[in-house]
């Protein structure tokens, strides 16, 4: 009898424990809306960071804009430069021979001095008042389109180009050859740059334009990640060009690089 009564009064205590160990239904609300908000948090600040992403990636890509801008006009700057240089050299000024010139021969027309025989095998080749006209009317024009005014580089590359292929031997090939790099390096084709001014060096080392090509080579090389070899050609400025304007530039960039 006395177990009938204390299984029914263990019975009737079964739901007074299940509700004390249930949290009310206000509890679990405001529980859920903790984690609710929490999560919300989470997703603003996730937002705020893809934000942020998205204003440095835009800030880097302006920058990077912003870079190649200045590097172009820095070419451009310095193509102009270069120019104005190169304007008060005779050779790059195109002044008119005296005489006609000839290609090749062992003696120079009137007081322009004879090109190098470099070409010995290939027979003189007298070139008239008329084919003179030409070939220098050819060359400024390739001249002028590397001028600040039209800054057409890459048909100035085509000109130059075809000028050096049709007057191999022409007392102007040199120069040719040389604005040739420029109009590439200005239009950031560095390895057709860089082949032109080895050209320049390699085949005409007397012209005025060599060291000049062999400091271009330095800057290509030092741009290229290769210092050794910009070291080596800055130096080389030096050693075969001391008294050349490229030499003092040579010799500041050797500075930079740390002798």
């Amino acid at each position: 009898m006395k177990t009938g009564r204390g299984l029914l009064l263990l019975l009737g205590l079964l739901p007074v424990a299940t509700l004390a160990a249930d949290p009310p239904m206000s509890q679990r609300l405001e529980l859920l809306e903790r984690r609710v908000n929490r999560i919300t948090d989470l997703t603003l600040q996730l937002d705020e960071v893809r934000r942020e992403n998205r204003e440095l990636r835009g800030q880097v890509e302006n920058l990077g804009y912003e870079i190649e801008q200045l590097k172009r006009k820095q070419r451009d700057i310095y193509l102009d430069i270069d120019q104005r240089l190169g304007a008060a050299q005779p050779a790059a000024g195109l002044t008119p021979a005296p005489a006609p010139a000839v290609v090749g021969p062992s003696r120079g027309p009137g007081g322009v001095a004879a090109p190098q025989p470099a070409a010995v095998s290939v027979p003189p080749v007298p070139v008239t008042a008329t084919d003179r006209a030409q070939i220098q009317g050819e060359y400024q024009a390739a001249y002028e389109l590397l001028s600040p005014q039209q800054k057409r580089y890459r048909e100035a590359a085509t000109a130059f180009a075809a000028f050096v292929v049709k007057y191999p031997h022409d007392e102007l090939t040199p120069n040719a050859q040389y604005w040739l790099g420029e109009s590439h390096y200005v239009s950031q084709q560095n390895d057709q740059a860089l082949e032109a001014f080895e050209k320049v060096v390699n085949r005409y080392p007397e012209s005025t334009k060599a060291p000049g090509a062999l400091f271009k080579i330095g800057r290509l090389q030092q741009a290229a990640g290769d210092p050794q070899a910009a070291r080596a050609s800055y130096q080389k400025v030096l050693t075969d060009y001391p008294d050349a304007p490229a030499a003092g530039l040579a010799r500041q960039r050797l500075q930079q690089l740390g002798r």
